[in-house]
């Protein structure tokens, strides 16, 4: 007989069928005057303008400002950014030839020192920059004159150009006038938005920048507004009180496309959602209590009653389909309680324990209520589970302090490669609480060859390392969804979170 499959009732749904009838009222709301300001909510913004952080939210925040020698474009695709071209001299040595005429906020011009400035900082293990695994194969970068940098790598390092396109290129003038308390206060970059005012927990506004060495940007000024409240966010769509919405509420996503003010923008990501546990804790240091749990939750359940069918279950890793390193041979765990049970009393729980679950609130598509249910699918097998709701800034501290609790959801994004997900259970990355050498030696490997069959066959053996030793519960790959205004031109839904705001404007 096939296990039975536990209620999925969705805590508050009556309130959200509630909420959307409220917001059918919204239908045929005026849409925005032209020259509006332009203005997003999203679910939380930094509690810190640190340019290291390499959390999406920051990034969308940061990348208005600063930019990157590489640019990545909503679809993934790599190109030009502030290194107008590129080019490889032999497997371990690359040239960067920068914009010309570019200057940063305060006029000063962008020139190779304000490149090793900024490379030489990240990669300095002191400085505890968010992103520096993603470089970490730099071993030196030197100027060739204002307009040439030469970057060397600690032989082949083929997601470079993927690496840098997450560092943000600071202006070394600045810098060493106001400090980093007075770069992370006012950020300043040569980006298309100039900082005007920054309210913690609230928003922060973005005048264009007139003197941007590009096409300028299409609207005058642009605010991101938190607003943690998912229902709250659509019924400010809709009200025309915003121009985007990120991260919405799964089951009021046809109420917007039926409002005629607004539509659903949604794409394929690369996004793993994982629930991923703290091994350094007794009860999940032992791989069968981590196995156990996968098997305590019936993922499909879950996609088609919850995230109504968008998305999948992962396939026993943390790595999509649509991403390089996906490894085809690797099975979900299967929905089997009575295994889950078992494992746990061979580890040593025949009557569980007790321990939590931390997430964020509208960060991932249903992300609390995914959690509830698996928490209640956790007692099932008698893991008494509490879930433990924190906004963004708190979940940014208890990263920052590698305090996240007994386990914590987080969406992983591989940007089509698997290097720039799987890092993240590297010891390099600063972010793992789970430890395998094999696991690193491959990773290394990976990462330092540009044989495709040979990174393929180290990506493939990480996948199986973290399919027997289950680091996190595998769940799900999500799409990123957004609600827009259909007087929105010049903007379409990022697959990597990472809002581009240059050529949007109101119509």
């Amino acid at each position: 007989m096939p296990p039975k499959t536990p209620s999925l009732t969705r805590r508050g749904f009556l309130a959200a069928s509630a909420a959307t009838g409220a917001l059918a009222a919204f239908a045929g709301f005026p849409a925005f005057a032209q020259g509006s300001d332009l203005v997003v909510a999203v679910q939380g913004l930094p509690d810190s303008l640190i340019t290291g952080f390499s959390s999406f939210a920051s990034l969308s925040v940061i990348k208005q400002m600063l930019e990157s020698l590489v640019s990545r474009q909503n679809d993934g695709s790599l190109v030009p950014g502030l290194a107008a071209s590129w080019e490889a001299k032999d497997d371990s040595t690359w040239l960067f030839h920068l914009r010309e005429g570019v200057v940063f906020h305060d006029g000063k011009p962008f020139t190779a020192a304000d490149v090793k400035f900024t490379l030489d900082y990240v990669l300095d293990p002191e400085n505890n920059y968010g992103s520096r695994a993603r470089i970490s194969q730099i071993s030196s970068v030197e100027i060739v004159d204002d307009t040439t940098v030469r970057i060397v790598t600690d032989g082949p390092f083929p997601t470079l150009l993927n690496g840098l396109s997450n560092i943000v290129i600071e202006p070394k003038h600045y810098v060493e006038s106001v400090g980093r308390d007075g770069m992370t206060t006012k950020p300043m970059g040569t980006g298309p938005f100039v900082l005007n005012e920054w309210t913690p927990g609230d928003r922060i506004s973005f005048t264009a920048f007139e003197d941007y060495w590009g096409e300028p940007p299409a609207s005058a000024t642009l605010t991101l507004r938190q607003v943690p409240e998912g229902s709250t966010r659509v019924a400010s769509l809709m009200a025309g009180e915003v121009a985007i919405a990120e991260e919405l509420p799964i089951d009021l996503l046809g109420t917007i496309d039926k409002s005629g003010t607004a539509v659903v923008d949604a794409v394929e990501s690369t996004v793993g959602l994982l629930l991923t546990f703290d091994t350094s804790l007794k009860e999940f240091s032992d791989p069968r209590v981590r196995q156990a749990l996968n098997y305590a939750v019936n993922k499909q359940a879950i996609l088609d009653k919850l995230l109504m069918g968008r998305g999948t279950v992962l396939q026993g890793q943390m790595l999509t389909s649509n991403t390089f390193g996906f490894n085809p041979d690797l099975e979900p765990f299967s929905y089997d309680p009575e295994k889950a049970k078992a494992l746990l009393a061979e580890a040593g729980y025949p009557d569980g324990f007790e321990t939590s679950i931390t997430t964020r609130s509208g960060k991932y598509l249903a992300d609390v209520d995914i959690c509830n249910v698996i928490a209640a699918m956790f007692g099932d097998v008698g893991v008494k589970t509490t879930v433990n709701v924190v906004e963004q800034g708190v979940y940014s501290k208890m990263s920052t302090a590698h305090n996240m609790g007994p386990m914590h959801m987080v969406g992983w994004y591989s940007l089509g490669d698997a290097d720039f997900a799987m890092v993240w259970f590297t010891q390099a990355s600063g972010r793992a609480y789970w430890e395998n050498d094999e696991y690193e030696k491959e990773f290394v490997a990976g990462r330092s060859t540009v044989d495709t069959e040979a990174r393929l066959a180290a990506y493939h053996r990480m996948t199986e390392i973290m399919h027997e030793e289950c680091p996190a519960v595998f769940l799900f790959g999500l799409p990123t969804v957004y609600g827009k205004s259909t007087g929105l031109e010049g903007w379409g839904a990022p697959s990597d979170k990472i809002l581009r705001m240059h050529d949007a404007k109101l119509s």
